[in-house]
């Protein structure tokens, strides 16, 4: 018995499969229903692990866009994919057990959220706010998520191994 082909990838595909497309709906459900709802150590930890399982494929993705333009043939990088495993990891690792680093952090994903703010503002006819940090806790414990990297480096090492037909000659 064999198992069914992967399609063929594209720049991004990564993002479609359905182990990324749920992480991206459990950490948005979570951060905006289940930590409001039911606060505890858990949710906290559901959505490090969300993150570090799709955080990677979206790093991969954007490259692989933004590399695309160029290429004669699309095969997706395993250099890349762990090098957005790597950095993912650092980043990661260093919000996690660093004041300063958790400060960037939390302003950058303030940046981030900011033109979703200023739309609502604007929408609801309101005053456009600025840009504000996001909450964000140093806790070292958030580093025994770390192993949810490796749902991103297995799906993205299969991905990359799909076959490229022969070029004819």
């Amino acid at each position: 018995m064999t198992l069914p082909r992967d399609p063929k990838p594209f720049p991004g595909s990564g993002l479609l499969h359905p182990v990324m497309l749920g992480a991206v709906v459990l950490l948005i459900l979570n951060d905006h229903v289940f930590k409001e709802r039911w606060p505890s150590w858990w949710t906290g930890k559901l959505s490090d692990v969300a993150g570090l399982a799709m955080f990677p494929v979206l790093l991969q993705a954007l490259w692989e866009q933004a590399v695309s333009r160029r290429a004669r043939a699309f095969r997706p990088s395993r250099a890349v994919l762990v090098g957005a495993v790597l950095l993912t990891g650092l980043c990661f690792g260093a919000t996690k057990v660093s004041v300063e680093a958790g400060n960037m952090w939390s302003w950058a994903l303030g940046g981030l959220q900011w033109p979703f703010h200023v739309l609502r503002a604007w929408l609801g006819g309101t005053r456009i706010p600025g840009v504000l940090p996001t909450r964000h806790t140093v806790d070292v414990t958030d580093l025994f998520t770390l192993p949810a990297l490796l749902v991103a480096l297995g799906l993205g090492w299969r991905r990359s191994a799909h076959e490229t037909p022969a070029q004819p000659g």
